[in-house]
């Protein structure tokens, strides 16, 4: 074998033995949309509820769709902001709910079985 004759394979790949070419600079385009998603304004003012407070409760049940017994499990969920990067901020809510509740020992539902 001829010394130097890789290096002449390397030079027979790119132009001009100057290595490979490097792409050009594509334009930025951002993934997530300029607004935000729905529901975001309603959750960013259910954060600085207390959550055994009225409105919180509301929310929890208009907004949210939860029982009011999970609204521990929600202030967590929003403390957490998860949802501000979520498609979906209420249902990364109600998931996150969901968790934390059984973290907790709340078991959705409870009280109202036990009503019937």
């Amino acid at each position: 074998m001829k010394p130097g004759k890789g290096s002449r394979a390397a030079a027979n790949r790119f132009a001009a033995n100057r290595g490979p070419t490097i792409p050009p600079v594509k334009d930025y385009v951002p993934a997530r949309r300029g607004q935000k998603p729905p529901f975001h304004a309603e959750i960013e003012a259910a954060s600085q509820w207390a959550q055994d407070s009225p409105e919180f409760l509301e929310f929890v049940e208009k907004i949210v769709n939860m029982p009011p017994e999970m609204a521990p499990g929600v202030a967590e969920a929003i403390r957490q902001q998860k949802w501000k990067i979520a498609p979906n901020p209420l249902a990364a809510i109600r998931t996150a709910a969901h968790q934390e509740a059984k973290r907790m020992g709340i078991e959705p539902g409870s009280a109202s079985s036990r009503a019937n």
